[in-house]
């Protein structure tokens, strides 16, 4: 089984002088879309150029066997809990209409760090529900808050297109034309802004530029969150809206692809400039201020990039929404200055460590001394006044930042919903599928190789863990249906929390199993 809590020593002693965290979230970034990756990998379209990830990552270490969750909500939840999606519920993307949401009783990251003494902000796509004004970022631990809550949104003007999943008039399609309905949703706190209209990559970048200009250079430690919308598409126009498109970038960007000839990879090459861009002007932002000697910054994509919409994931099998390598094995690296912790043994290099998403949360709090300690009575781990539940998440500061062996061996990538789940790697080893398919990652990452029918003794051990998850899985709290009165039309053109309160924590508490399978064909 993982450890659940990073010790309270250790957590203490590297703490004396915490750094600044800096955590920039990508969304729907390609695997082989950074061009370290395609440098390395060769590429099966054109390179993207991205030389400021690539000074970042090439100053400490890439992350190359990190993992995230095959979608977006349940890589969100699970960095800031900790937990899998079994055991907070969000398994799928969350949709705007719906009263789902991350479970009330989850203890975020940023409340462990806000009680550690920081001071907590967060610019970009939250994407974690906001049925009640109690679901939104700054009721979860953030200081302060810009950015939106949806999905999805237009790049320039912020308003978020309801998207319906499997709902039949899930958008409120009926009373509105036949066009699913949007509403603003740009907003700085609790105020909604309505007249923006510039492209949200650099909109985002100006307000991280802000808060570490206006943050106090004796103050406390700064964690600064940074939830790009960047490179996940736009909305689809409509008839209302026909300048809306799902590809969206300053032509500025997309200029040094105009050989691309496919329209749609041309302007993604542009958006993940843009992205790169930004990161480049975040990170002298932080020299400006007198800040990046003193700052740990890492760098994740929240899934593999939707092949569909001209990513690449090359060399690995499948992308966004699949438990392909090419959906949940992800870009990350971690970076920083002389005082950011990191050994000077680890810089320059690659870490084939094992991390998932969920130890961002217990190893940022080592970094920042949050003081986990474990509390077995009550099946969690408690910092300060706070007992978060039991964490899935394993500290990994000790691999990444001195070049430790990983503790961790296991990792669930899905159990329901998602092509592909039930799925999970233990070891070399994969499992996933129903009839299951086994592959051995370290000879075979592109997943070419099934040898379920082979090697039925392993197969059979995987899915006796699987049935382990299985059976501590809680209600998924993201597939509630869609509510008349969450509609825009109803809030002044805007989305909005439309409940005062919901019951409980906010999700079904109906006991609930997924249909497991051993059959081996």
């Amino acid at each position: 089984m993982l450890a659940t809590a990073i010790s309270t020593a250790a957590a203490v002693s590297s703490a004396v002088d915490p750094p600044h965290i800096v955590f920039v979230l990508a969304d729907d970034y390609g695997f082989n879309d950074v061009s370290y990756h395609a440098r390395k990998n060769g590429n099966d379209t054109n390179v993207i150029h991205t030389p400021a990830l690539d000074a970042l990552a090439a100053q400490v270490v890439k992350l190359e066997n990190y993992y995230v969750q095959p979608v977006c909500s349940p890589t969100r939840a699970a960095l800031l809990t900790g937990r899998y999606g079994s055991h907070t519920g969000i398994h799928v993307p969350l949709v705007d209409s719906a009263p789902g949401g991350l479970p009330l009783d989850e203890i975020l990251l940023p409340q462990l760090l806000r009680a550690a003494g920081y001071r907590t902000a967060m610019v970009g796509k939250w994407h974690l529900g906001f049925v009640t004004w109690g679901h939104t970022p700054q009721e979860r631990g953030f200081d302060s808050y810009f950015g939106f809550y949806a999905g999805s949104t237009d790049y320039y003007s912020l308003q978020s297109e309801c998207w319906p999943a499997q709902w039949r008039d899930g958008c409120f399609q009926a009373e509105n034309g036949g066009e699913p309905v949007a509403g603003f949703d740009l907003r700085r706190g609790r105020e909604v802004l309505t007249n923006s209209s510039t492209y949200s990559t650099e909109l985002f970048t100006a307000e991280a530029e802000r808060v570490i200009a206006s943050h106090p250079k004796q103050g406390p430690p700064l964690f600064l969150y940074l939830a790009h919308q960047a490179v996940h598409v736009g909305n689809a126009p409509v008839a209302s809206h026909p300048t809306w498109a799902l590809q969206q970038v300053p032509a500025r960007y997309a200029a040094p692809y105009a050989f691309v000839a496919d329209e749609q990879r041309r302007l993604l090459s542009g958006m993940v400039a843009a992205l790169d861009e930004s990161v480049s002007n975040l990170t002298g932002a932080l020299h400006a201020a007198g800040m990046w000697e003193r700052t740990l910054l890492v760098f994740s994509t929240d899934n593999g990039g939707p092949t569909t919409q001209a990513a690449s994931n090359y060399p690995l099998r499948g992308g966004k929404a699949t438990c392909w390598e090419g959906g949940t094995r992800g870009i990350g690296f971690v970076s920083g200055g002389a005082r950011s912790g990191l050994s000077a043994r680890v810089r320059g290099g690659e870490s084939s460590a094992m991390i998932h998403v969920t130890d961002w949360l217990p190893t940022l709090c080592e970094v920042a001394g949050c003081a986990l300690a474990q509390h077995g009575d009550e099946g969690g781990t408690r910092t300060g006044t706070m007992t978060t539940k039991r964490l899935d998440g394993v500290s990994a500061w000790g691999a990444i930042s001195r070049g430790e062996v990983s503790p961790r061996t296991e990792i669930l990538i899905s159990l329901i919903e998602v092509s592909g789940s039930p799925a999970l790697r233990v070891g070399d080893y994969k499992l996933l599928g129903r009839p299951p398919q086994l592959y051995n990652l370290r000879d075979d990452p592109g997943e070419s190789n099934d040898l379920a029918a082979r090697m039925p003794a392993k197969v059979a051990e995987l899915q006796a863990r699987l049935a382990e998850h299985n059976a501590t899985a809680v209600p998924p709290c993201d597939r509630q249906r869609p509510d008349p009165a969450s509609s825009p039309r109803l809030h002044s053109g805007a989305w909005m929390p439309w409940r005062a309160s919901v019951v409980g924590n906010g999700c079904p508490q109906e006991r609930w199993l997924t249909k497991m399978t051993t059959s081996t064909q």
